[in-house]
């Protein structure tokens, strides 16, 4: 599952990127909120994934040193700045969110 979260947070992040770029490059720049809209489910699933996985390893391991804080926590940092880059790409438009 982890390594699931991890394939989906990248892929995400591209495609997140993609998106931003695609309403980046037209004659007037704009990020409909239909478009932005298609970015968000990737990171999504991959932070809940990550974080599920995380929240499963707490639940049965007594230590925390056994957690795999690294391994969960660079698929929830990069769906986090996926949906980050998506809401900026949409909210800071020249002409105000569509």
């Amino acid at each position: 599952m982890l390594a699931l979260a991890w394939v989906i947070a990248f892929v995400g992040a591209i495609v997140a990127y993609v998106i931003s770029l695609a309403g980046a490059m037209r004659t007037v720049p704009r990020l409909y909120w239909r478009e932005a809209v298609l970015g968000l489910p990737l990171p999504l699933v991959a932070g809940a994934l990550a974080t599920w996985c995380l929240l499963r390893a707490s639940r049965t391991s007594p230590h925390r040193n056994d957690l795999p804080w690294i391994a969960a926590g660079i698929p929830i940092a990069v769906a986090g700045l996926t949906l980050l880059l998506m809401a900026v790409s949409y909210f800071d438009q020249p002409s105000g969110p569509m």
